[in-house]
């Protein structure tokens, strides 16, 4: 069995059996990978902490079979602070999802980083959250390939239409469906 240690952030949970979670934790270093956490629903779980979203940990990982079984997490820093506001919470959210579309199994720092650098800008800057997501999913987009830079991008549009905006050419590109998008 092959062990690994990677640091990452949750983006996507779902229940698994009675008392088990599977994650999707985005790593720099592997891409998206899916990971089981056992016993984690429970009332005293230990790790219920790193199996939300939102969790950035370190993780300590055991391939079995087609997954990941997490055997011990730490804490990293907490990035709860993005449900301060019911904006800045959707935007996390569509964050999340977005960067799982943009990266896939493939290994990308810099998505990693963007993601990171623009969670901790809604926590601690007070910036407008519509507006930091609508450039967060425009430099995917020229990251990816599917648009040019210009430099127009954030001229005289409000920021709840422009994250609209972006959220559609994005899906429209990476063919996907960012759910959280839909409580915009």
């Amino acid at each position: 069995m092959e062990e690994k240690i990677v640091s990452g952030v949750v983006i996507g949970a779902t229940d698994y059996k009675e008392s088990d979670k599977l994650i999707s934790i985005l790593t720099p270093t592997l891409g998206l990978i899916r990971a089981h956490m056992r016993g984690v629903k429970k009332e005293k779980a230990k790790l219920k902490f790193a199996a939300m979203p939102f969790a950035f940990c370190e993780y300590s990982l055991m391939r079995r079979g087609d997954f990941y079984t997490v055997k011990t997490a730490t804490q990293i820093e907490s990035l709860l602070g993005v449900s301060k506001t019911p904006e800045t919470y959707v935007t996390a959210s569509v964050l999340l999802e977005a960067s799982g579309h943009a990266v896939g199994s493939q290994a990308s720092p810099d998505v990693f980083i963007a993601l990171l650098t623009t969670l901790k800008k809604l926590i601690y800057a007070g910036d407008d959250a519509y507006k930091l997501g609508a450039e967060f999913l425009y430099n995917e987009l020229v990251r990816g390939g599917y648009i040019g830079e210009h430099s127009e991008f954030l001229c005289g549009t409000e920021s709840l239409a422009l994250i609209k905006k972006y959220i559609r050419l994005f899906e429209s590109k990476f063919i996907c469906k960012i759910k959280s998008a839909d409580l915009l």
